[in-house]
């Protein structure tokens, strides 16, 4: 009986430890698609930075174009007054 209890035990443990190094390969696997998924979130993070600094400047420049055209507009203004006053 003894014989019999120590075979399984041996059994189940080589079977726990079979089972513990698939499991390391599996979490081996997991962690480099985790760092890949981890690679392109940084590098789309980038690229969304680079784009919201692009909209900005372009914002900027809109704003920029807007100043000048009412002040033209502002000016176009003051002379149409100026030329109905004569």
């Amino acid at each position: 009986m003894k014989r019999i209890v120590a075979v399984l035990f041996v059994v189940a443990l080589a079977f726990t430890m079979i089972s513990g190094c698939a499991c390391n390969d599996d979490c081996k696997k997991c962690t480099e698609l985790c760092q890949s998924a981890l690679d392109k979130a940084q590098s789309i993070e980038q690229s969304c930075t680079a784009s919201a600094r692009a909209a900005e400047a372009a914002a900027m420049r809109a704003e920029n174009a807007a100043r000048r055209a009412e002040a033209a507009a502002d000016k176009c203004e003051a002379m149409f007054k100026r030329h109905l006053k004569k």
